[in-house]
């Protein structure tokens, strides 16, 4: 079968979270016999020196420079609050939709799948696009975000604005996954809360897996009395989420542990993340770095404070591989089969989470039992090998036109 992906930024062997799953989907169609082909957008900062980092066996590539408007549109709408409704305008491009139009007239493709909702823009009033089978692979909500948004809002001016919010995103996300195909999920309860909104859009939950061959346990590397939140936090969920736990966790936790450390590692950290972590010389900000893996392994607790978005947390799983104990919101374990006290723990007060983190900062066993069922639960769930055959399966479904029904 003959594949093009479509993506907002390079997939290359070193990114992580969402692009890294992008990457190893590449990979291992390539694998299996799939002929893949490649078009995407690139950040020059932060992708160029990555770009021969792309997988070799891809049969064609088409790179091009993100849209002019994504360029100079000021960072307040392209990061944080205004990120994802932003993205619905920022990434449109007369000359990625005559590429996509010409990549599939001329290489024949016999589906193309557009990474990341925004993206399905392309495929969307695209007059160069000929006939070609169309999927959307979401891998976070921005509907779904702003429904838990208005949930978590009392009765007032600010859940009136949320709830507008919510009815613009839904029209926006909702009219691209009518003109497709198929949608792709990462998770079964992401797959059903999308059906509720609209009952008629043809809907797949397809897992991730996790390299566990990459993420795995490093116990030559010294623990440090250390908390770590990683993601890029550019995203509205996890730069709201973080800035939650910084005001409401991080402080129980530190009058209470004169010696604990807070690493914030991942790209684009908030102007008000900054602003705690400069009076604050026990938390860390990183910025990007070129291996999450050595923070991950020298960490105690990991914490995931996401209190918004859907989908599958890649962060997460990667902290469970590594065998590191993760206290996480219930919305950020989404998808996790992440039983209390056995592989992990689940708290949605400040509160409760700060108590569950001081607990395991002095309880080494505790944290070793629950590191090494965590990885058991990532061998045993979370294979590539599994969601390779699932996403097979709906890609023949789908080019052979049979009913999306018979995958569930």
């Amino acid at each position: 079968m003959r594949i093009l992906m479509l993506t907002p930024r390079l997939p290359h062997a070193q990114s992580y979270s969402g692009m890294q799953m992008v990457y190893q989907r590449m990979a291992r169609l390539i694998e299996r016999g799939h002929q893949v082909g490649l078009a995407c957008f690139i950040d020059e900062q932060q992708d160029r020196p990555y770009i021969d980092r792309l997988h070799s066996g891809l049969y064609e590539v088409e790179i091009l420079r993100e849209p002019r408007l994504n360029q100079f549109l000021p960072g307040a709408f392209t990061q944080g609050r205004f990120s994802a409704r932003s993205s619905f305008f920022r990434y449109q491009s007369r000359r990625m939709s005559e590429t996509l139009g010409r990549m599939v007239h001329y290489g024949r493709y016999d589906v193309a799948i557009a990474e990341f909702t925004a993206m399905g823009l392309f495929f969307l009033e695209n007059p160069y696009l000929p006939a070609v089978r169309r999927m959307i692979s979401c891998h976070d909500s921005p509907t779904l975000g702003s429904r838990k948004r208005i949930n978590m809002l009392g009765a007032g001016l600010s859940w009136g604005r949320q709830w507008l919010e919510y009815r613009h995103m839904r029209y926006l996300e909702f009219r691209l996954y009518r003109a497709v195909d198929r949608v792709l999920t990462l998770t079964h309860e992401e797959r059903m809360a999308l059906l509720e909104e609209d009952p008629t859009v043809r809907i797949t939950a397809v897992s991730p897996g996790l390299r566990s061959e990459t993420f795995f346990p490093l116990p030559d590397e010294p623990k440090e009395h250390v908390i770590l939140i990683t993601g890029r936090f550019s995203s509205e969920q996890t730069q709201y989420g973080a800035l939650w736990f910084l005001r409401n966790v991080w402080p129980v936790v530190r009058r209470r542990d004169p010696d604990v450390k807070l690493y914030l590692v991942g790209r684009d950290p908030s102007p008000a993340m900054n602003h705690i972590g400069g009076r604050d010389d026990r938390i860390i900000i990183t910025g990007e770095v070129e291996d999450l893996r050595p923070y991950l392994a020298r960490a105690k607790v990991y914490a995931c404070p996401a209190l918004s978005g859907s989908g599958v947390r890649g962060k997460v799983l990667e902290a469970m591989a590594m065998e590191l104990p993760v206290v996480s919101t219930l919305v950020g374990s989404e998808g996790i089969p992440m039983l209390q006290g056995n592989n992990g723990y689940l708290a949605d007060s400040p509160g409760v989470m700060a108590d569950l983190i001081y607990m395991l900062l002095h309880d080494e066993a505790q944290c070793r039992r629950l590191g090494q069922n965590a990885r058991k639960t990532i061998e045993s769930q979370f294979t590539w090998s599994n969601s390779m055959d699932l996403l097979e399966q709906v890609l023949q479904d789908v080019v052979s036109k049979r009913s999306y029904h018979n995958v569930s």
